[in-house]
C-alpha cells in the first residue's frame, strides 16, 4: 500500500482502508510502500518516517501482519525502537540482512540500549 511518488501524500486513513481492504480479500500480509529509496509512502523525502501515518496505521491495524519497507538502517532501528525487533521489514539489500540482525539483537550501538539497560 502507498505511494511511490514521494510528491503524492495519501492522508493515513485511506491507507488503513486500503490496508483493511487487501487483509480482507485474503491478503495474509500487507506491504507498506517505502520505495527502494526509502523516500517515498511512509517516509518523507528526508527519508524521515511519517510518524503520525504509521501511529495510525498500527493503532489500528495489528502490525504483525504488515511488512514495512525500511532500505535505509535508521529507518529500520526506528521500527525496531516503535514496534520491536520481530517487526516485519522489507525492501532490505541482501548485505544489510546480517547487519539488521545485529540490530534485531542489540548487538549494535543504534538498538543496544533497548536490550541491555543500566540501572
Amino acid at each position: 500500500m502507498g505511494e511511490k511518488d514521494p510528491a503524492a501524500i495519501m492522508a493515513p486513513y485511506r491507507w488503513v482502508e486500503l490496508i483493511e481492504e487487501a487483509l480482507e480479500a485474503g491478503a495474509s500480509k500487507v506491504v507498506c510502500e517505502g520505495r527502494a529509496s526509502g523516500d517515498a509512502g511512509m517516509y518523507r523525502p528526508d527519508g524521515e518516517a511519517r510518524t503520525g501515518l504509521i501511529d495510525e496505521i498500527v493503532h489500528r491495524v495489528d502490525f504483525h501482519r504488515l511488512i514495512f519497507e525500511a532500505p535505509q538502517r535508521h529507518q529500520q532501528v526506528w521500527f525496531i525502537e516503535h514496534l520491536g525487533p520481530d517487526v516485519n521489514l522489507g525492501n532490505i539489500r541482501p548485505d544489510d540482512v546480517i547487519p539488521l540482525e545485529t540490530l534485531r539483537l542489540g548487538l549494535r550501538a543504534d538498538t543496544l540500549h533497548l536490550f541491555h539497560r543500566r540501572d
